[in-house]
């Protein structure tokens, strides 16, 4: 019951309004804390064709170790999420994690963690980020509990895919209503320009075209001066 519960909420953050993938992961990291039983939780997502990583951690410490990495491009989420392998209950309190990560262990160290599992997360094949657990000395992290990171990671892509949609949808019809906007603007200037220099619609689409190249400028531009009264139609 849980687990649904916690898909429902992230269903829910990456539908409301406004879109916030950040939102998307606070939730996911405290969710995920909560229902495996570990110290701690962290998240390194790069949307597909993105460079940079969106990382979210659960309580401050954590939340500034998980920054860190990424931008240091070290520790077991950088590599879960580059190499697309899992790190498994891997203990950091080794010379070996020492040599494999030189900034990250001492951080961890400090704050007490002796174990980590880090889990790739992935969306239509491709790797898009990873799931870091952070574990304590008191108790190891069982197969059911890592069975529920791995499902809740997946709820998780899929949500985050969600949002990416969403917002190239929205940016399409942006870019299309600013089309359409600017069409319209134009064919006015077409009109008015027909109409002061007497000459056909066509011919005034020439004189807007060429006095664009010559000024380098776009039409659009061009012709929302004429609409609003800020170009001299006969020095075009």
């Amino acid at each position: 019951m849980e687990l649904a519960a916690l898909a429902v909420r992230l269903t829910e953050e990456a539908s409301s309004e406004p879109l916030d993938v950040g939102r998307v992961l606070a939730t996911f990291v405290e969710g995920v804390r909560r229902l495996v039983g570990v110290h701690g939780v962290g998240v390194h997502y790069a949307q597909p064709g993105d460079a940079s990583v969106r990382t979210e951690g659960t309580g401050t410490e954590l939340r500034a170790l998980t920054a860190d990495a990424a931008a240091w491009k070290e520790g077991p989420g950088h590599e879960a999420r580059t190499a697309g392998r899992s790190l498994v209950e891997l203990d950091v309190t080794v010379r070996p994690a020492r040599v494999r990560w030189p900034r990250w262990v001492p951080r961890a160290r400090a704050l007490g963690l002796t174990r980590v599992t880090a889990l790739p997360l992935s969306d239509g094949g491709a790797t898009v980020g990873a799931l870091i657990l952070f574990g304590g000395p008191e108790r190891s992290m069982d197969g059911a509990a890592l069975n529920r990171a791995r499902a809740l990671g997946g709820v998780a892509t899929d949500m985050l895919s969600l949002v990416r949609e969403v917002q190239r949808s929205r940016a399409l019809v942006a870019q299309l209503e600013h089309a359409l906007i600017s069409r319209i603007v134009i064919e006015q200037a077409k009109g008015m320009l027909s109409v002061r220099r007497e000459v056909t619609v066509d011919d005034a689409f020439g004189l807007l075209r060429n006095y664009a190249r010559s000024h380098r400028r776009k039409i659009a531009e061009i012709a929302a001066d004429i609409t609003e009264g800020r170009a001299d139609l006969h020095a075009l």
